[in-house]
This record gives C-alpha cells, sequence and structure tokens, in this order.
C-alpha cells in the first residue's frame, strides 16, 4: 500500500494497543493474574476473548486461500475450506463436555491436569509433546501478522516474520491475560464491524447479490464427498480441528480464566455463534473480491486485479480491503485485523508458556518457586518460544499448512488421553503416556517415513495425509485403553478432587 497515512495510522494503533498492555501490567501480581487474568472474566470479556482465539489468522487469511484454492470441498485435493468448520463443533463439544469440568478442578495450566490426573512422568510427556505441537499454532498466528504487513508495506516476508516476532513478544510480555482480553474485545468489534461494514460494499460493487451468485464459482461450492474414497479424508479434514483443537492450551485457558463454570461454557457457545457468522461473511467477502479483481481486466481504475490475488490467495480480504475501501475504514479494519492476529498469538503463548514454566520448570525443577517468580520464568519462555515459532514460520510459509499441522499433532498425542482422563476413571499415567507416544509415533514417524522427514513431508503428507491424521488418534485412544487396563494394579488410577458446580449442585 502507497498510502503512507494508512500505514501511519495502523503503527498508531499498534502503540494503542501497546499503551494498553503498560496500563494493565500493575494487574499481574503473580502467575494467576497472568496466565488466568485472576479467574475474573465474565461472559462478555471470555466470550470476547475466546472469539478472538478463532478470529485471527487461521479464519482471517489462511481460510480464504483454503477456499479460493480448494472450495469448500475437494474430491480430487482432498481438502478444502471445510476444515474452518471444524471450529464449530470443537467449540460446541467443548462447552457441552470440558468448559465446566476444567473450570471446577481450578488450574493454571493444561498441564496441570495431566500432572495431577497422571503423575509428574505423564506431566512431562504431555507438556513436550504440547510444546511441540502448539508451537505450531504460534507460528500460524506470526506467519499471518507478516503477511498483512507485506500487504501493507512490501517487505520481504521473512523480514516481516521477524519484526512480527519481536512486536508479540513485546505484548505478551506488557500485559499477560489481562491485556490480551482487553485489547482482544477492541478488535473482535473492530474486525466484525468491518466485515459487516465491506460485505455489501463489495457485493455492491460486483453489481448486486444477484450478479455476485451468478458468478461465484461452482465447482467451489461442493459440501460433502461425491466418491467413496473422499470419505475418510472428509471426516479427517473435520477433525483436524473439530477434534484437534478440543482440548489444548489456548481454549481450556478459557475455561480457566472465567468467573464460574456457566460463563465457561457459555462462552464457548457464543464463540461457536460468532464464529459461524463471520464464515459466511468470509466466504462472501473472498469471492467478491475474486469478481472485482477480474473486473479490473476492462475497468483499469480498480486497484485490485487477479494478478494480485492469485500471487497470495490468503492475501484475499487484506488486499480487497486495502484496495476497494476508504482509508480510515482500512486503517481500522487492517490494524485491528493485525492486533487480533496479534493477539491470538499472544493468547498462545502465553497458553503455552504456562504449560511450560508451571508444569516443567517448576513442578520439576523448583518446587517452592513463588507466584511472581514462575510469571517472570512465563515471561522468558514467551520469548523462546517466539524465537521458535519465527523459524517455523520462516521454513514453512503457509499460515494453513502451518496451523493444520499443530492442531493434527494435539489430536493426535494429546486430545484422546485428555478426554479418556476426564471421562474414564481407570485411565492411568502408564495408559495416558502410552497413548501420547503411539499416536506421535504414528503422525511424525510414520508419515515421515512415507512422505520424508522434513516440516512440509510431516505437514503436507499428499494423497494419504488423512490416513495418519485419522489412525494418530486412533491409535493413541486403543493405547490408552489397553495400556490402563493392563497396568491398573501397578498403577492405580488417581481421581482428581474437583470445586462444586454452583450451577449444578448435583455434579459435585
Amino acid at each position: 500500500m502507497e498510502n503512507m497515512g494508512v500505514i501511519i495510522g495502523i503503527l498508531c494503533y499498534f502503540a494503542g494497543m501497546i499503551l494498553v498492555g503498560f496500563l494493565l501490567r500493575n494487574k499481574n501480581k503473580g502467575a494467576e493474574d497472568f496466565l488466568v487474568g485472576g479467574r475474573q472474566f465474565g461472559l462478555f470479556f471470555n466470550a470476547g476473548t475466546l472469539t478472538a482465539c478463532f478470529l485471527g489468522g487461521g479464519l482471517l487469511i489462511s481460510s480464504p486461500g483454503l477456499l479460493l484454492g480448494c472450495g469448500i470441498w475437494n474430491d480430487d485435493i482432498k481438502f478444502g475450506w471445510l476444515m474452518t468448520f471444524g471450529a464449530i463443533p470443537c467449540l460446541v463439544g467443548a462447552g457441552l463436555f470440558f468448559m465446566r469440568k476444567m473450570w471446577r478442578l481450578k488450574l493454571l495450566s493444561l498441564g496441570d491436569f495431566y500432572y495431577r490426573r497422571f503423575g509428574r512422568n505423564t506431566g512431562i510427556v504431555s507438556t513436550v509433546l504440547m510444546a511441540f505441537t502448539f508451537t505450531f499454532w504460534v507460528a500460524t498466528q506470526t506467519l499471518a501478522f507478516a503477511k498483512v504487513g507485506v500487504s501493507l508495506i512490501g517487505w520481504e516476508l521473512n523480514y516481516w516474520i521477524v519484526v512480527s516476532m519481536i512486536v508479540i513478544c513485546l505484548y505478551t510480555l506488557l500485559g499477560g491475560l489481562w491485556a490480551v482480553c482487553i485489547t482482544d474485545i477492541i478488535q473482535v468489534i473492530i474486525v466484525l464491524a468491518g466485515i459487516i461494514i465491506m460485505t455489501p460494499v463489495a457485493v455492491s460493487m460486483v453489481g448486486g447479490w444477484d450478479v455476485f451468485v451468478e458468478h461465484v464459482p461452482q465447482d467451489k461450492l461442493q459440501v460433502f464427498p461425491h466418491r467413496v474414497d473422499a470419505i475418510l479424508p472428509w471426516f479427517a479434514t473435520l477433525a483436524i480441528v473439530g477434534l484437534g483443537s478440543i482440548i489444548n492450551p489456548d481454549l481450556m485457558q478459557r475455561a480457566f480464566s472465567a468467573k464460574s463454570p456457566k460463563v465457561a461454557e457459555h462462552s464457548a457457545y457464543w464463540a461457536a455463534g460468532i464464529s459461524t457468522a463471520v464464515k459466511v461473511f468470509v466466504f462472501i467477502l473472498t469471492f467478491a473480491a475474486l469478481q472485482i479483481a477480474a473486473m479490473a481486466a476492462t475497468d483499469p481504475s480498480i486497484g485490485l486485479n487477479m494478478d494480485m490475488i492469485m500471487a497470495d490467495p490468503e492475501m484475499t480480504i487484506p488486499l480487497a480491503f486495502s484496495k476497494v475501501m476508504p482509508g480510515p475504514i482500512v486503517v481500522l479494519f487492517l490494524g485491528a485485523l493485525m492486533a487480533a492476529v496479534m493477539s491470538a498469538a499472544a493468547t498462545a503463548n502465553i497458553a503455552l508458556a504456562g504449560v511450560l514454566a508451571k508444569n516443567l520448570v517448576q513442578d520439576i525443577f523448583f518446587p517452592n518457586m513463588s507466584s511472581r517468580a514462575l510469571m517472570q520464568v512465563s515471561r522468558l519462555i514467551v520469548l523462546i518460544i517466539g524465537v521458535i515459532g519465527m523459524a517455523i514460520a520462516i521454513g514453512l510459509p503457509s499460515a494453513a499448512l502451518v496451523g493444520a499441522l499443530g492442531f493434527d499433532l494435539i489430536l493426535s498425542c494429546t486430545t484422546m488421553p485428555g478426554i479418556l482422563g476426564l471421562y474414564w476413571k481407570k485411565t492411568n499415567g502408564y495408559g495416558a503416556v502410552a497413548g501420547m507416544l503411539s499416536g506421535a509415533f504414528v503422525r511424525v514417524v510414520v508419515c515421515g517415513m512415507v512422505n520424508g522427514f522434513s516440516l512440509a513431508g510431516i505437514s503436507a503428507a499428499g494423497d494419504t495425509w488423512y490416513y495418519f491424521t485419522i489412525f494418530g488418534p486412533i491409535t493413541s485412544l486403543i493405547f490408552t485403553v489397553v495400556v490402563s487396563l493392563a497396568t491398573q494394579k501397578i498403577d492405580p488410577p488417581v481421581v482428581l478432587e474437583m470445586d462444586p458446580d454452583p450451577d449444578r449442585p448435583e455434579a459435585a
């Protein structure tokens, strides 16, 4: 973008967000404030910050690229935009089955659950696996932030990845979860307003609703598989986010930060509803931008053209805004979009830092560490995660690819032991470790043997990718159950004590 005023406006927007973090820094008296906001978030705040988790780089940056490249579903590619819809069953399922239970455990991190339920050794394994897998989600947000920066100023992508890592880490270190929550609310409101304003404008530019619908490519509208060999990959695509994100550090962090179990549960439902609405707008905006770009062939005054879209389809919505909308709206929307991506990264970073600091550093090496010292260790780990996420983003430059891999690894490694640990009393530490390691073996080692031991090989598994997504968690489930049953005497299961549920006394 050549409009220096817009660039200056966005920089001022960032300065305002950082100022919020600076002003809220004194709310962090210890680890509980820094990591879970003092467990004080009401429905408005908790639902807003949970929505922001699903409104960052994954939905607004990578999903238009999936939609244009694959359509909703593609039997030949065996992949599609359908993956993003996994967030809906994920959030609804989390609300129905997990948010209340996790709130009642009064944890600081998801790793605490594995430590308390399965013991020290299992806690270490789960922490290491979550650190490995969730770092890919941090990388996704870093890459998304960088891609928006490229569209605004035009620097090299890798340069922006480094800059974004610095900004994200600074933002996270300043305010902790309180700053993330407050700014999340602002960003969600602005992004939603921007999308709602932009959608009718874009549809009007292409000639109205009827013209828009007529020119939507029909080959991009397939929802369900039409061939038998596409049924398994269809379910695998939904499962990547639908199951892979249902027990992960940042989603469960919203259960820990809520002020009541009812707030925790209902936050997930509100986030699911808002996420569904945003997907509809993203669908319309993506194809409207494509039609506007096609019009440039006969109307050179249109600043958006097909070459821009095809050069990087993941940048469709930011490009459409920057080339079509007035400067002030561009400042608000793209500034909020970049800040929303930054908040999603900050949230992911805090969640993962909490797991590593609490469940690795404190629980293993320094059990008498004070709450304030734990907070400082968490901040140091935020920097380390940022550097690792930056390296992954540079080595695997596709936001959709990186994000899908992160969820996929969580699904294969820790999801099944986590679900069984909450709902099956016979699950023990030996079974949980067996489930985690067997799932990781299938998803990483076996996949690497077939496709090559590289980030690209493990993530882009070609025609066979869905086998590893499906059979990774199935293997984990089988090993968790079998090994748990076989080792009941030598490793008796631990029953966790939960706080009573004030809304459901019978559940206590």
